[in-house]
């Protein structure tokens, strides 16, 4: 199977602003446009599970076509699906796919002791407290009718997405001092995600504060029912960000 792309400037979801390059979330968008077209069933359960991982290879560029060549695959654990992002024969991107299953939130590991001189002990057992745990909480706000990204009264996929994308975006230059006209540049995304959700399910996104590492930084997110505290799902962004002097010597050596 051989899909193309669309890549269309005009489109202001995804092109909010001029771009040169192709946005990641046009590449997330054809996979999930492609798995809504081949494999409704899944992608539309109610109720049901999407485990999607894609890795960014090389910047997708505006002046070729690209296309999403793969198909479903056998697997032991559901319907699964892998798909490569093709342009002028090189790979951008890569995209695996699982369906069904259910939500196993991942068990936190077990709490690190306070700093001692934060808390004025001196001895190590006389610490009763451990490290403080930041956590920045958004709510993932519903598109509005007719958006790229809405559904059918339902938190699609790709809107999800969206959310943590943005929010990393935020966090990049809130949470880790990243200058305002930096640029960030996805090397990956690993996403576990309910399908049907009602729309009337109010969801937050909330993010355990963790340093970045020199320009690169994982934002790791947990899908939350903002009433309840229920969790629904998980995702995870890795980038690589530029300043902007570095990310245009990095595209005039193209």
């Amino acid at each position: 199977m051989v899909v193309p792309v669309v890549v269309d400037e005009k489109d202001l979801c995804f092109f909010d602003h001029p771009l040169d390059h192709v946005p990641g979330m046009v590449l997330v968008a054809g996979v999930l446009d492609v798995l809504g077209a081949r494999a409704p069933e899944w992608v539309d359960a109610d109720g049901g599970r999407l485990r999607l991982s894609m890795s960014f290879d090389r910047m997708c560029e505006l002046d070729s076509p690209v296309c999403l060549s793969g198909g479903p695959i056998a697997a032991d654990d559901g319907p699964a699906w892998e798909l490569v992002a093709l342009q002028d024969g090189e790979a951008v991107s890569r995209a695996s796919i699982r369906f069904g299953g259910t939500w196993a939130p991942a068990g936190r590991e077990g709490a690190v002791p306070a700093d001692p001189a934060l808390v004025h002990r001196h001895r190590p057992e006389n610490v009763l407290l451990g490290e403080a745990v930041r956590v920045e909480r958004a709510a993932v706000l519903v598109p509005p009718p007719g958006h790229r990204l809405a559904g059918a009264g339902v938190h699609t996929l790709g809107a999800l997405v969206e959310s943590a994308r943005q929010m990393a975006t935020m966090l990049g230059h809130t949470a880790h001092g990243r200058d305002s006209d930096a640029q960030m540049l996805w090397l990956s995304l690993e996403a576990d995600l309910p399908t049907g959700l009602p729309s009337e399910v109010p969801l937050e996104l909330w993010w355990e504060f963790a340093p970045a590492r020199g320009a690169r930084a994982v934002y790791g997110f947990a899908v939350v029912d903002a009433e309840s505290g229920e969790g629904y799902g998980r995702l995870e962004i890795g980038v690589h960000t530029l300043s902007r002097a570095g990310y245009l010597k990095r595209r005039s050596a193209k």
